[in-house]
């Protein structure tokens, strides 16, 4: 199936707009957990082998990631998510049509959560995604070609290949075999027979030991693999009591607002025939859900990060949605809609300009309390421990458009008559809101840029003889402040993290701290009356961020 000319034209402009989107940020700090892997690389620093995920995922990063240099491993992700754009289109293409395909990667153009996961350095965001998409297009191509036996083996090669390759890479990838294995025992009816039921446990048996048997294998061909040290680390998750369940669904509402309601109010709208087709992804969303909330506790994991599992078949389903209701655009809408959205858009424009508060984030009890009061103009906080590095977006904007679209999505769940103008609306307010999001995190134009206030921070420090060790807040900028040769630990603030030894150290480490202060530390802690005691030596603001140099030579000491 051959693209047209105009077809050809549409696919290459979506591409050319992913790739600038993209290279917007290609060189953005790395943050946390992200500059680990730039560590793995160098044996010298990091013992090859404590990658706690099986061995592929290692493998990836040590072995590609010299070949771009220290500061170029985003590249790395932007190189399988750009191999998903094209998997994408032809998994699409497959299930739905040529139109769809162009609306699917669309939507995986203008994802701000798309955008995030593809130039994260780590394997959740772009890798992972590669895997389940050959998985899924041979799964697909497999069952249309089942009564041609001669070609069947070729698309089980796919399954088996993003099986295994997945499994390699993280245990996770478990996920999509588990969705696909019951995805065909529903196209087969298996439920309703006793005998094949059992059957087929058998073959799932015989499948789990044959992905247990590969781990072991993998040692024989990366002899750094430890597996004992990656099974020390699984234990972490396998908590039933005493779990962290206010973490979790915080950091699930995050990845609910990354995902927006472009992708996800949608997917509550698809038709019977969509749903058939997309069967193995909705059956995907649940079984992840499941696994990353109840079935193990990750509350001290990045949830934020693993739930990026959500883009690919959202995107997928929602694009068939919306290439529905854009059939007939010029038929449904009228002036009228369009001058009532762009007076809407603007309104939610102009309101991120009011006056917003910035609260801290610790204690999360005030930020909690500002939303159940409906003090909602105050500036929610965007950072994680695999990044970004951190961008403020108005938690009033964010409300209104999800109440917005929801309201639209309700009248379009009982009026069908009125549906393809209702998605055309959310999908203007989607497109909206991702733009919002996709402009903090890249520029920082309405609340300020963390990545712009911190370079002038660390090049300070650079040229700044007297400073020779420093303590970095939240770890933001800490990779910058390794490569000048300056950095000395990280601070938390975290109440989890043991206050009372934050706070010997404090007083012991009487040396210069740099603070980008997003998230914002609570003024009533002792963390923040000790910085407070120190000499401002340096600080850049822009907008509601600020980058901070301290010399803390001199301070007296802190007390809870």
């Amino acid at each position: 199936m051959t693209l047209s000319r105009k077809e050809l034209l549409i696919f290459t402009v979506i591409f050319l707009l992913f790739v600038a989107i993209h290279i917007l940020a290609i060189h953005f700090p790395y943050h946390q957990d992200e500059y680990k892997w730039v560590l793995y690389s160098h044996p010298e620093i990091i013992t090859p082998g404590t990658v706690p995920h099986p061995p592929l995922t290692e493998f990836i990063y040590t072995k590609i990631g010299p070949v771009f240099g220290d500061m170029n491993f985003r590249f790395i992700p932007f190189i399988f998510g750009m191999l998903n754009f094209f998997l994408l289109f032809y998994l699409s293409k497959t299930i739905f049509s040529k139109k769809v395909a162009l609306w699917t990667i669309f939507l995986f153009t203008i994802s701000f959560y798309s955008l995030l996961a593809t130039l994260m350095v780590d394997v959740d965001g772009a890798v992972m995604p590669m895997l389940f998409l050959i998985m899924s297009i041979g799964y697909f191509k497999w069952k249309e070609s089942l009564p041609n036996n001669a070609s069947n083996w070729k698309w089980l090669a796919l399954i088996i290949i993003g099986a295994i390759g997945g499994f390699l890479i993280k245990v996770s990838a478990i996920l999509p075999i588990i969705t696909i294995f019951l995805d065909f025992l529903v196209e087969k009816q298996v439920f309703r027979d006793k005998k094949k039921i059992l059957k087929y446990l058998l073959y799932a048996v015989g499948g789990g030991t044959i992905l247990v048997f590969v781990l072991l294998l993998a040692k024989f061909i990366f002899p750094f693999f430890n597996l004992s040290y990656a099974l020390k680390y699984w234990e972490h998750f396998a908590v039933f009591a005493g779990r962290g369940w206010m973490q979790t669904f915080i950091q699930f509402f995050k990845s609910i607002l990354y995902t927006s309601p472009l992708l996800i109010l949608p997917a509550f709208l698809a038709g019977k025939e969509i749903f058939r087709k997309t069967r193995v992804f909705y059956l995907f969303i649940f079984v992840g859900i499941f696994f990353y909330i109840f079935a193990f506790d990750f509350s001290i994991g990045a949830l934020d990060r693993y739930f990026q599992f959500l883009i690919i078949p959202l995107c997928l389903i929602s694009g068939a949605v919306f290439a529905g209701a854009f059939e007939k655009f010029f038929e449904n809408i009228k002036k009228s809609h369009i001058i009532s959205l762009i007076l809407l858009i603007a309104f939610l424009v102009l309101i991120q300009f009011i006056p917003h508060t910035v609260p801290s984030l610790h204690p999360k009890a005030e930020w909690v309390g500002r939303i159940l009061s409906l003090k909602w103009n105050f500036l929610y906080p965007f950072t994680g421990g695999s990044g970004p590095l951190g961008f403020y977006v108005s938690f009033l904007f964010i409300g209104l458009v999800w109440i917005i679209s929801s309201i639209f999505f309700l009248i379009a769940w009982f009026k069908i008559s009125l549906r393809n103008i209702l998605l055309i609306s959310i999908f203007a307010l989607g497109f909206l809101y991702n733009g919002v999001f996709r402009e903090e995190y890249l520029f920082g134009w309405i609340n300020g840029s963390a990545p712009k206030v911190l370079a002038g921070a660390v090049e300070y420090i650079k040229n700044n003889n007297d400073i020779k060790s420093v303590t970095v807040y939240n770890d933001n900028g800490g990779y910058d402040i390794q490569n000048i040769g300056k950095y000395h630990k990280r601070l938390y603030t975290d109440p989890k993290f043991g206050v009372e030894e934050k706070m010997v150290n404090l007083n012991l480490y009487k040396e210069h701290y740099l603070e980008v202060n997003i998230p914002r530390i609570d003024p009533n802690s002792f963390y923040r009356r000790y910085l407070d005691s120190c000499e401002v030596i340096y600080k850049k603001t822009d907008k509601s961020i600020s980058a901070i140099v301290y010399n803390c030579e001199s301070a007296p000491d802190v007390k809870l």
